[in-house]
């Protein structure tokens, strides 16, 4: 039975500019893609601002359009859609958590909407947790577990992304592909309608 469910935040919650930009990148090759990933890991380690990871993407895509805006997030960024369909979840009884890469701008923003919205148990990632590791590591993923309070077998999670989801599973844990809102809706209402005894 699913007692609980992490959302991955990027492609779930807003666009995920930075694996749109990423995938740019990889046409000018693997040389600056991996430059410009090695970018992207410090900015959700906290080591550098947006301002920073713009500056290396225009630099080494030759892209003088590319500005810190497009790396800011904003709380209105935030799907009012998607807000709904998680009060909703509420109703079935299930605990919500976020466990994504979060920068210090995502993890500020979630947890200030959060005490506005009141949506989520656990706001956590590797930079919350205050762990080197990466977000698809067993350490993260154990201290996310302990902090929602479920094991393995009855939590569930929901990306838009392939690896994040495949690593979920080899923890035992339920992965949900991330297609869209009105899909996540009925395929969820479908699972934890059918768990109800």
């Amino acid at each position: 039975m699913i007692r609980a469910i992490f959302f991955d935040f990027y492609s779930v919650w807003v666009p995920d500019v930075f694996s749109d930009y990423l995938a740019i990148a990889q046409q000018s090759g693997p040389a600056v893609a991996g430059e410009l990933q090695a970018v992207v890991d410090q900015y959700f380690r906290g080591e550098i601002t947006p301002d920073k990871v713009a500056d290396s993407f225009r630099y080494k895509l030759s892209r003088p359009d590319i500005d810190s805006n497009i790396f800011t997030l904003r709380q209105e960024s935030i799907s009012p859609a998607v807000t709904n369909f998680m009060r909703n979840l509420h109703g079935h009884f299930v605990k919500l958590g976020v466990l994504a890469n979060l920068g210090p701008q995502e993890y500020a923003i979630l947890s200030e909407y959060n005490k506005q919205n009141q949506l989520f148990e656990v706001i956590t990632g590797p930079l919350p947790l205050n762990l080197k590791a990466p977000l698809l590591s067993q350490d993260v993923f154990a201290q996310a577990l302990q902090a929602i309070g479920e094991p393995p077998r009855s939590t569930m999670v929901v990306s838009g992304n392939a690896a994040y989801l495949q690593f979920a599973q080899s923890l035992g844990i339920g992965a949900l592909s991330f297609a869209g809102l009105p899909n996540l809706q009925q395929t969820l209402e479908q699972i934890l309608s059918s768990e109800v005894p």
